[in-house]
């Protein structure tokens, strides 16, 4: 799904279609024969990928078409998709997506206006840990707003709870918004916020965990990667979207190469306005914060940036980077 266009200026939809089909397998193709260069979502343009950039590109070309002599007129040949207002959702089930989307945030660095005066801001910083010491000492620092938990390890669902609750409980006391990564029925339980990857999407959604979510009125972040996956993450209409990893990680096995930051800057254009992007991995420093904030990033989440000797000088280092 996009954008519609009412336009009698069709002609050559289909071979326009195919055509850009082609050359985008044959950009993911060249990108991926790249030994030290290319980034991570144009490495993974597969056919899902091609056609997402296609329907994209078809849209725009429909949207500018003009008549030439007489009849329809054909379909204008843009460029590389660069506007939301182009750029395909993909719903996990068309015959039950609809328009509402989950409990919305903005971007600290949004202007404030009628619209949007009440909507609940996203921090600029996105700790993430693993365990329960770390949050704790995170949550007493000013100007810490969020934090993930990221559990590890084999646990049982009472263990996996029981972690969740302490967190929640001091979250709760703290005043900072808590997001659980991955064990959502966790969360539920707490009235936590949700991050979700893409590997578990289907199988919460099978879950009937959307639902759920939307129900209680919580927030839920979703990975992407790629493409594909940034169209399914639209069609949910999350209240963030992450892109990933940035940069080289060692945190966490990934399968997908660092995206650079041309790639937030393209999210960015992509996602449009309304939902606030989070770039993740490898940002280890201030310095790097401040890049990926330059480029399009309206929350940095970081790990290894904030587990420093001297956390709070950690954390005021990153946040007077992400003012720059």
């Amino acid at each position: 799904m996009s954008h519609r266009y009412d336009s009698i200026h069709t002609h050559g939809t289909g071979c326009t279609l195919s055509s850009v089909i082609a050359s985008a397998l044959a950009i993911g193709h060249q990108q991926r024969s790249l030994i030290e260069s290319g980034s991570g979502a144009a490495r993974s343009i597969y056919i899902i990928d091609a056609c997402c950039l296609a329907k994209a590109y078809v849209t725009a070309g429909v949207a500018q078409g003009v008549q030439l002599g007489q009849g329809p007129g054909a379909v204008v040949h843009t460029r590389f998709p660069s506007t939301y207002l182009h750029y395909p959702e993909v719903a996990l089930d068309p015959a039950t997506s609809t328009n509402e989307s989950f409990l919305r945030l903005r971007s600290s660095f949004a202007s404030t206006d009628d619209n949007n005066q009440n909507v609940p801001i996203l921090g600029k910083l996105l700790p993430i840990v693993d365990n329960v010491e770390w949050l704790e000492r995170l949550t007493k620092i000013d100007g810490i707003t969020d934090v993930q938990i990221r559990i590890k390890g084999e646990k049982s669902e009472q263990e996996i709870d029981s972690i969740v609750r302490k967190c929640q409980t001091i979250c709760q006391r703290d005043g900072v918004r808590l997001w659980v990564n991955d064990f959502w029925e966790s969360a539920l339980k707490v009235k936590a916020n949700i991050h979700i990857g893409q590997e578990d999407l289907g199988k919460l959604a099978a879950k009937g965990g959307l639902e759920q979510i939307k129900k209680q009125n919580l927030a839920l972040g979703i990975s992407t990667h790629s493409y594909a996956e940034l169209s399914a993450a639209l069609g949910i209409k999350p209240s963030y979207i992450s892109l990933g990893p940035v940069f080289g990680t060692q945190s966490k096995d990934v399968a997908f190469d660092p995206q650079g930051l041309a790639t937030i800057q393209k999210w960015k254009e992509l996602i449009g306005p309304e939902i606030p992007l989070v770039a993740i991995g490898g940002i280890n420093d201030a310095e790097r914060s401040a890049q990926v904030k330059k480029a399009g990033a309206d929350c940095v989440a970081v790990i290894g940036a904030v587990k420093k000797d001297d956390t709070h000088r950690a954390v005021e280092e990153l946040l007077v980077a992400l003012e720059r």
